[in-house]
């Protein structure tokens, strides 16, 4: 099975890195969708929208978190899809738990601000899936509704498993190193490195 065609009703977490193209699902290979792709996967005014949408974003964390230097966009940012729709659905590897406590600048150092912009409404579309902060605090997602904060151990969080319905979030990220900015994101060209096609 490849990770573009994993169904929801299968259960778990697909991950698609809007950036590079890679797509990564329960059970099924890594793949990428850009490459050899027959076919743009996106419109011109697709890639408009998302730019448009992360200018946006930048601009919120940036009034939320004043500073004196510069903040670049950076890769991944990932859409998932989190599915409660398999009651019977358990992780194959360690990559489909996505409800551990975690810390995000661990994960990848660059970063310094979090972000997630909900895209589905928990309770209507989803049970589970609750965002919450170690020190007890917790987001309930709502479509449209965006929760900013810094990357680094002061913001360790997870998100409850979901237990049923489709959880749909954008995930994204932003650096103050610019040697880590992501410019031309979002062309249809498969990525592997910032600014570097295959």
């Amino acid at each position: 099975m490849t990770a573009a065609s994993a169904r929801a009703d299968a259960g778990g977490p697909t991950i698609f890195d809007i950036n590079s193209g890679f797509v990564m699902a329960p059970g099924a290979r890594l793949e990428n969708l850009y490459q050899n792709a027959e076919a743009e996967l996106f419109a011109p005014e697709d890639y408009e929208l998302y730019r448009s949408v992360i200018r946006r974003l930048k601009a919120e964390v940036e009034a939320a978190f004043p500073r004196d230097s510069d903040l670049y966009f950076t890769a991944p940012t990932f859409l998932t899809r989190l599915s409660g729709e398999n009651a019977s659905w358990a992780p194959a590897e360690a990559h489909d738990e996505y409800y551990h406590w975690h810390v995000d600048r661990d994960n990848t150092p660059h970063y310094e601000f979090s972000g997630l912009l909900y895209l589905s409404d928990f309770g209507d579309e989803f049970d589970g899936g609750l965002f919450s902060f170690e020190d007890g605090s917790s987001v309930e997602p709502r479509r449209g509704r965006l929760s900013m904060f810094g990357s680094g151990a002061e913001n360790r969080h997870r998100v409850a498993k979901v237990t049923g319905g489709r959880r749909l979030t954008l995930s994204f990220w932003f650096a103050c190193d610019p040697n880590y900015e992501f410019k031309d994101f979002l062309d249809g060209k498969m990525r592997v490195r910032f600014g570097e096609e295959m």
